[in-house]
């Protein structure tokens, strides 16, 4: 019913204005007259959404002006209110019973009254995407009507109460508003009452499981607590929870899946706005709820470039660790995706320009991408500026959409930064080192290992029979590639319930061991442990071929941080189940690689290497866009 509404609508609104013989002008230059908010701005934004997905925190904040003057805007400039309106209602229609009518019944007095007075034409109606954005709450108001069971889970692991930081991790902010027990009154609260919540308790010495007080409270929050007692690694991680959990379910997973911390908000933020959204849409139990999630991010920082991939101290090339990582993830070198470390330093000046484009290149890019472009033209580039007013004329080119996406372009820059009499002007000045570009990859793979308590492997590999510790012994077995099977120790480690982690690391250290090249595994008679290398699957090489779902965001390597993400089910199969049950057994490969994990965690589940940003992601419904923040970091300006 509501699709034929919409649709005599706009047959009817296309066919009175298309009559007009002679076009008002009344309508353009009432809204060049507007207070407040820029009609061709609204124009541009609207379309870039449509277009691309593209929705900013300033597009919300310019809708919500127009609709607090609604009256006055809609007099003067119709199309600016009626577009507000129909973004807002792909926004609210979510959660709000009656949007639908309320907003389009508003829209279609608009509308009226605007073809009545002439305050609209047909060349309005063409350049305003809003038949596109009738079309589309039509199609989000149908999939919201088709009802779909929707099970969801949370899923953290947890060490002890109080963190490394000295900060009491009681998870309170699972038990408080909008997350607790539903509280009458409060209008946003018992969002988790339809999801269940596993939490994974480390098992070593040095954690703490959760009060009985506290669990009991997490109970009435949600519809089941799990509570899994598992070893993990033996330092901070919780990528082998992650692991545990999905293997342990891989036959029976929810709809989705909800990767969280115990200190969420860390990430998240104190608001959890990302969270409270996407549990709103799950509970919807729609159809298009299903449609629209796939892989959600939560936390609010997205890191550019990250050091943590090119080593702390600037070096020339990437971080051994992180290629010995990628190797063993993805079975192929890092620099084979053509991603490269950043060689350039970038120095800030706000309030400054760079003087000529480039060589002649006037486009805009996205801050990282001028800086990769900059990079590339060598000394012909002496940095980028960013802010730039639009001129007139820029409008007339192709590909409008990136004036509302990308405001830096690259300069030449010969005379140093110049004071910008625009405000909005800042400038990078680009300082760069010299790289040898035939520099040696490193082909080693940092192995994953599984642990055979009372066995040993016969014959020393490479003829190395120097006696270390485990952690040096491993290091020692992927530096030898194939000839190295596995290591062996004297004895396994006997973990105590009063063992401090500082005593351990120290155990583990004098742990006597030697690296190994048999093929078989003997039964030892003197209790010797083993620690066998484990190949990758063969199935890895065509979950890492079928490449991502949607294409790279830019072309820099960039990611949010912390893991803390929604994933659907059938994104939780697209690695190797395989591989998930190895990096699961080995938690010190786990505790070693966490920061590397997190920073690939969204590619293992199908998102490209070069994640989108939530506000730019066009898979994204706006609903799960609107009021959410990203901040960025660089590796350029020393973020790991």
């Amino acid at each position: 019913m509501r699709r034929g509404i919409g649709a005599a609508l706009l047959a009817w609104c296309l066919s009175t204005l298309l009559a007009q013989e002679v076009p008002s002008l009344r309508s353009q230059t009432s809204c060049e007259l507007l207070q407040g908010v820029d009609a061709t701005t609204m124009l541009l934004r609207a379309r870039a959404y449509y277009r691309t997905g593209l929705f900013e925190l300033a597009d919300a904040d310019r809708v919500a002006y127009v609709l607090a003057n609604l009256d006055g805007i809609a007099e003067a400039c119709p199309a600016v209110a009626l577009q507000a309106l129909l973004l807002k209602l792909e926004e609210n229609i979510i959660v709000q019973p009656g949007a639908f009518d309320t907003l389009m019944s508003r829209y279609t007095l608009i509308l009226h009254q605007a073809v009545r007075e002439q305050t609209i034409t047909a060349q309005d109606m063409r350049n305003w995407p809003l038949d596109y954005g009738v079309e589309r709450v039509l199609n989000i108001s149908q999939a919201l009507a088709l009802p779909r069971r929707l099970t969801a889970s949370v899923v953290m692991n947890y060490c002890q109460v109080v963190d490394r930081f000295g900060t009491s991790q009681l998870l309170t902010w699972l038990m408080d508003p909008p997350f607790g027990e539903p509280i009458e009154g409060v209008l946003e609260s018992g969002l988790l009452r339809n999801t269940d919540l596993h939490i994974f308790q480390v098992d070593w010495p040095w954690c703490e499981p959760l009060p009985q007080d506290v669990l009991d409270r997490l109970r009435v929050s949600v519809r089941e607590l799990r509570v899994v007692t598992y070893r993990g690694g033996p330092r901070r991680e919780e990528q082998t929870a992650y692991f545990k959990y999905i293997l342990d379910n891989w036959d029976n997973l929810p709809d989705f899946t909800i990767f969280v911390h115990p200190d969420a908000d860390e990430h998240q933020g104190q608001k959890f706005l990302a969270l409270t959204r996407v549990l709103k849409l799950i509970n919807t139990q729609s159809q298009f709820a299903y449609d629209a999630l796939e892989y959600y991010p939560l936390a609010q920082q997205m890191v550019v470039d990250p050091r943590r991939t090119w080593g702390r101290e600037g070096a020339d090339a990437f971080a051994p660790v992180w290629r010995r990582f990628w190797r063993r993830l993805f079975g192929n070198s890092w620099e084979d995706l053509g991603f490269a470390e950043p060689r350039c330093k970038w120095e800030k000046h706000p309030g400054h320009f760079l003087a000529q484009h480039a060589e002649g290149d006037t486009r805009r890019y996205s801050l990282p991408d001028a800086k990769l472009v900059c990079a590339h033209l060598g000394d012909a580039c002496g940095g980028v500026t960013c802010g730039t007013p639009i001129e007139a004329d820029e409008f007339d080119l192709p590909g409008q959409d990136q004036f509302v996406r990308a405001t830096c372009t690259v300069r030449r820059g010969a005379d140093g930064p110049s004071a910008s009499p625009e405000p909005a002007e800042v400038s990078y000045v680009k300082t760069c080192l010299d790289r040898d570009a035939d520099a040696e990859q490193d082909s080693v793979s940092k192995a994953t290992y599984r642990e055979a308590k009372g066995t040993f492997l016969l014959g020393y590999a490479a003829d190395d029979s120097v006696l270390r510790g485990e952690a040096e012994s491993r290091r020692r077995c992927d530096e030898l590639r194939d000839a190295c099977t596995g290591y062996t120790c004297e004895k396994s480690l006997v973990v105590t319930r009063s063992m401090t982690k500082k005593a351990y690391q120290e155990a583990q250290a004098a742990q006597v061991c030697t690296v190994r090249a048999g093929s078989q595994l003997t039964g030892s008679p003197t209790g010797e442990v083993t620690y066998v290398k484990v190949a990758a699957s063969p199935k890895l090489q065509e979950a890492v071929s079928q490449g991502p779902a949607k294409p790279e965001a830019s072309g820099v390597f960039q990611f949010y941080t912390g893991s803390q993400s929604v994933v659907r089910k059938d994104r939780l199969g697209w690695w190797p189940r395989e591989e998930i049950e190895t990096f699961a057994a080995d938690g010190v490969w786990c505790s070693d690689t966490t920061g590397l994990v997190e920073a690939v965690w969204h590619r293992l589940f199908g998102e490209p290497l070069s994640q989108h940003p939530r506000q730019e992601d066009p898979a994204l419904p706006l609903f799960l866009k609107w009021g959410i923040p990203t901040f960025f970091s660089y590796g350029d300006e020393g973020v790991i």
